[in-house]
């Protein structure tokens, strides 16, 4: 089940990618849509709105129930009173609906006992993140959890995954990572990562169109995929599905 990998570290996504955190996600957004007076938005809109950072998600929420963010002094400093409620919202309450998807801690606990080192690199606000991954139990697993607010920059900018890398020991030639969106597969190849990308998470293109090198339906498929990739570094063209 787990073959030998030409890596020595992975660096892995968050939301959509180990966990689906749509429900609390939805669950803080419509408690700061309460307190503003505005409609829900509903749970099938979220998972359009989730990859680039809380800041995005409040613009594309508030959008969404007809409050659109202007891009003048007033609006910014609206946003940021907005994007500071909400975080503290989600921060009380990460996990009344968030679950690991299945296969999520086999996997990691595989690579960790395979000598592999783990990282994260999300666009997630660094507190809530941690929260969550206290949460499941999985924090001993990790030598690196990058969150948003750590660095200025955010995926698709490489920083965050070089900063995740250079906290796991691990140079760029011996590191891969896992993702669900065109935000994660941008950063990885910024990074010069090769890039596995599951079909299950929340990308707002289709996940055959995002560019990774390969692509799964179940987080069982990472080892195949990550041992197919090999150590060459092929060029970012061979898209793959592994485990179908």
């Amino acid at each position: 089940m787990f073959p030998d990998l030409p890596f020595d570290g992975v660096v892995f996504d968050l939301d959509g990618t180990l966990i689906d955190s749509v429900p609390d996600l939805t669950l803080a957004l419509n408690a700061l849509m309460d307190e503003e007076g505005l409609p829900h938005v509903r749970p099938a809109q979220v998972p359009a709105m989730v990859g680039q950072g809380a800041r995005i998600l409040v613009t594309k929420a508030m959008a969404a129930v007809g409050q659109p963010i202007g891009e003048d002094a007033t609006e910014r400093a609206r946003l940021e009173r907005l994007y500071h409620r909400f975080v503290g919202l989600y921060e009380a309450k990460p996990m009344v609906g968030t679950r690991a998807y299945e296969g999520a801690e086999d996997l990691l606990r595989a690579l960790h006992g395979a000598g592999i080192r783990l990282g994260i690199c999300t666009n997630k606000p660094q507190g809530p993140t941690d929260g969550v991954v206290k949460a499941l139990g999985l924090e001993g697993l990790f030598d690196a959890i990058v969150g948003a607010g750590l660095i200025p920059e955010r995926k698709p900018h490489p920083r965050p995954v070089l900063l995740a890398l250079e906290r796991m020991g691990v140079a760029t030639t011996r590191a891969a990572m896992i993702g669900d969106t065109p935000y994660d597969v941008g950063a990885a190849h910024a990074a010069g990562l090769p890039i596995v990308m599951v079909d299950f998470g929340y990308s707002p293109v289709p996940p055959a169109q995002a560019g990774a090198d390969r692509l799964v339906s179940h987080l069982a498929h990472v080892p195949a995929a990550l041992a197919t990739l090999g150590a060459a570094r092929l060029p970012w063209v061979s898209l793959e599905r592994e485990g179908s």
